[in-house]
């Protein structure tokens, strides 16, 4: 019998371990955006809210949708050596007159909380290295976790190929011993393929 795993219970069990963590102390978290994209901004206010009610802080940068690449580059690096922050969040996609993947591989690997660097890439394919995995692997893998999973032989499918879930997802999953097979539109069969699994998780859409 197919059973559903819900976060909600993960997110509680994961806030009381960040405040025992804190026990007293901060962290800050440096927002940078450029622009005022709407999701961007309600992105914003949540985490702003969220981090509030665990003691930390949030600390935004906001540039014109006009700015130039060297002063968001400029940006990045003030925060790279700030050592109040602790971790930098870029919001994307940024606007088109900007090199997007250079201006992200200016961010230092040890802050880049997205996991959006090549470095933090790197890192999740070869299982070490500095650098985070993406949110979403890491949220799955969390959950997964919590709920006791044992990994080791299941076979796991994934549906959705992209840098930022189904990838990083899929060598998270391989690093637990996990048998993976990644689906995409050009499947033949996502059913069948998904029938036989043990464990479904879609990364698409």
């Amino acid at each position: 019998m197919a059973k559903l795993l819900l976060s909600k219970e993960v997110n509680a069990s994961l806030n009381e371990e960040i405040k025992a963590k804190l026990a007293g102390g901060s962290r800050k978290l440096a927002i940078v955006r450029v622009g005022e994209r709407e999701d961007d901004l309600s992105y914003e206010r949540g985490a702003t809210k969220r981090f509030a009610t665990l003691g930390m802080e949030v600390e935004v940068h906001a540039l014109p949708v006009d700015e130039t690449e060297e002063e968001l580059v400029s940006c990045i690096h003030k925060l790279n050596d700030d050592e109040s922050v602790d971790g930098i969040l870029l919001f994307r996609p940024l606007p088109k007159h900007l090199n997007e993947k250079a201006i992200v591989n200016e961010l230092k690997p040890s802050k880049d909380v997205d996991g959006i660097t090549d470095a933090s890439m790197v890192s999740v394919f070869k299982g070490f290295g500095e650098g985070f995995a993406p949110c979403t692997p890491s949220a799955v893998m969390r959950i997964l976790e919590h709920y006791d999973v044992d990994l080791t032989g299941k076979e796991v499918v994934v549906v959705g190929r992209s840098l930022v879930v189904g990838k990083p997802l899929a060598m998270m999953l391989l690093a637990k011993n996990a048998t993976v097979t990644i689906c995409h539109t050009k499947t033949k069969d996502m059913a069948e393929v998904t029938r036989r699994a043990d464990i479904v998780i879609v990364a698409a859409g």
